[in-house]
């Protein structure tokens, strides 16, 4: 009885060191901000400012920004994802409003937002250059109906360091 409970104690042990080594080494964990000379969107909606910080809580990603739209206005948002496709509630105060990501390859991941479940925008995202920089590449429907594309490029900011938050 005794072996099993030495067992049990090592194989969580090492589930937990997997789980924290993972955290750490995932490419979005951090805190971007926006590059406004390197984004475009073709409805002009760019934030003027904004830095989003992601963190890990066990297999899910934590996702908090905060900056100023481009009239001037305060903007925030937060919402947990897990990259395993499968669709989520970004608010739970509107749990019509749904996020699925997946990652598609290192650093590489692919997202559908929808609304009522009807798609309004599809993106794809890529860390790069040495995981300093984080793209987005976004299709979509603003709130008036319009169709519209954007590409939001943020870049790390290395003197924050990266945010674990415990759990598994």
């Amino acid at each position: 009885m005794k072996r099993h409970f030495v067992f049990f104690g090592l194989v969580v042990l090492i589930f937990a060191a997997v789980a924290s080594v993972w955290a750490e080494t995932d490419p979005r964990i951090g805190t971007w901000k926006l590059d406004v000379s390197k984004s475009k969107s073709s409805n002009g909606m760019l934030p003027a400012s904004e830095t989003r910080t992601y963190a890990a809580e066990g297999s899910a990603i934590m996702s908090t920004s905060e900056g100023v739209d481009a009239k001037g206005k305060p903007i925030s948002s937060h919402y947990e994802a897990t990259a395993d496709g499968q669709e989520r509630p970004t608010n739970p105060e509107n749990p019509s409003a749904t996020l699925s990501i997946k990652q598609t390859g290192p650093g590489a991941y692919a997202g559908t937002s929808k609304r009522d479940g009807k798609v309004v925008s599809t993106n794809v995202a890529v860390i790069s250059g040495g995981g300093k920089v984080f793209t987005f590449k976004t299709k979509g429907t603003d709130a008036q109906g319009q169709a519209f594309t954007s590409t939001v490029v943020r870049t790390s900011a290395p003197s924050e360091p990266a945010t674990v938050l415990p759990g598994l």
